[in-house]
């Protein structure tokens, strides 16, 4: 009885907690009005009356009549049900965030006969800190990383980045999730002539990371789920400074997740027209020997469409081309002199690009018409990125391109749609 009487207590103090906090699950809006009580307008019609619905399983919330001065005309209690809403995004002000901790136990996949010696397990702890988005099964947030890599020989992999991740699939109480990390990161012993030359994974302290996962998670309280999962994470400089092979880690990932109430995030639309075309300028520094040093920036110029699958989502097609000075490289030697003939490739993509708010993730894969060393470079290309939008013409852009496990870019510049 005691326990009962707890729990109903402690549900009646959540349904006090939340009727006075910012859980909108049914919003009438009048004509050009926007909710503005907040620090920021949240939603915005057009339309009256338009309303927005969810799940049976909605938490408590408000339904807030707005008239056309931003004022709140009428403030009233909706439907309340005793329990917030788990794995799935409150529509309205308010949504779930969460708080996730996991462990991992991997190893490093030797994709070169130089990284034989460096086949060894591999311990991490992973953070992610995840918010919902009103409208879809997204979440967005960030990624904290630490991995022991296995020997004193390559030490610790450190990573801070952008975290996205999307639902595909629930049943019950359990939900399956694919997901997304991008950052930057630390390794921690490099390679170095003198005090480390058996390291030709990795060149440099500083590196990019990259993360793709897929893992089931399961509620196990109604606070706390467990998650089970694969994951496949990746440090790599992008050839900024050689040796580069660059250190590739499959790992099975145990974990626990705690649910919060955060503020709500809306996704950013794609623009309205079917097809969009873009024009890019990035650039990045590339180095490949160790006996030979030297590092050059090489330019890189792509043009194409969007061509829009929903608000938030679309196809890229693209003609892309790097004026690559290592086509022209010869170790200790001077470069030959430029001519489109030998220092230019050109190639074709076809990519996805998922808005999340401001934030975006791509992914692309392509191809080579035209390479001046046919032995340089795979025949196929891929790449990851991330994205920020200033407005709907200007996008910020970083991206990792590889060919086939061996990096080959880090590419960095701004994207502009002409629509």
């Amino acid at each position: 009885m005691k326990k009962a009487a707890l729990l109903a207590f402690f549900h009646v103090l959540i349904a006090s907690v939340f009727s006075f906090s910012a859980f909108s699950p049914v919003v009438h809006m009048h004509e050009n009005a926007s909710i503005t009580k907040f620090k920021e307008p949240l939603i915005e019609s057009n339309f009256k009356d338009l309303e927005l619905d969810i799940d049976e399983n909605a938490s408590i919330g408000i339904a807030v009549n707005v008239v056309n001065d931003g004022s709140i005309d009428t403030l009233k209690t909706a439907k309340t049900v005793p329990q917030i809403t788990l794995n799935n995004p409150v529509y309205g002000l308010m949504t779930l965030g969460h708080h996730r901790v996991s462990y991992d136990r991997g190893f490093i996949i030797p994709h070169h006969d130089d990284m034989y010696h460096l086949y060894q397990p591999v311990m991490s702890l992973q953070y992610q800190y995840l918010r919902s988005f009103v409208d879809s099964q997204k979440r967005l947030g960030l990624m904290a990383y630490a991995a022991h890599l296995g020997s004193p020989t390559l030490g610790m992999g450190i990573s801070l980045g952008l975290n996205i991740e999307r639902q595909f699939f629930k049943i019950r109480n359990t939900d399956f999730r694919y997901g997304f990390a991008m950052g930057v990161g630390v390794v921690t012993q490099p390679y170095h002539v003198k005090s480390n030359p058996t390291n030709r994974a990795i060149g440099s302290y500083g590196n990019a990371f990259g993360q793709l996962y897929l893992e089931g998670s399961r509620r196990i309280t109604s606070r706390l789920s467990m998650q089970l999962g694969l994951r496949f994470s990746h440090f790599s400089n992008g050839a900024w400074k050689a040796p580069n092979l660059g250190i590739n880690i499959p790992s099975v990932s145990i974990g626990i997740s705690k649910n919060i109430s955060t503020p709500a995030l809306v996704s950013g639309e794609v623009a309205s027209r079917l097809w969009n075309p873009f024009v890019s300028v990035r650039t990045g520094r590339k180095s490949l020997d160790i006996d030979d040093p030297r590092a050059y920036w090489v330019p890189v110029l792509e043009m194409g469409w969007d061509y829009r699958l929903s608000k938030h989502s679309s196809l890229r097609m693209a003609i892309a081309t790097h004026a690559d000075p290592f086509y022209r490289f010869k170790k200790f030697e001077k470069l030959e002199a430029f001519t489109p003939q030998n220092g230019l490739d050109a190639g074709i993509s076809v990519g996805y690009h998922q808005r999340l708010g401001k934030w975006g993730m791509l992914f692309d894969l392509g191809w080579y018409l035209y390479k001046p060393n046919r032995g340089y470079k795979t025949p196929y290309f891929e790449a990851l990125g991330i994205s920020y939008h200033f407005n709907s013409h200007w996008t910020a852009i970083g991206r990792l391109k590889a060919n086939k496990t061996t990096a080959d870019l880090i590419e960095w510049g701004v994207v502009y749609y002409l629509n």
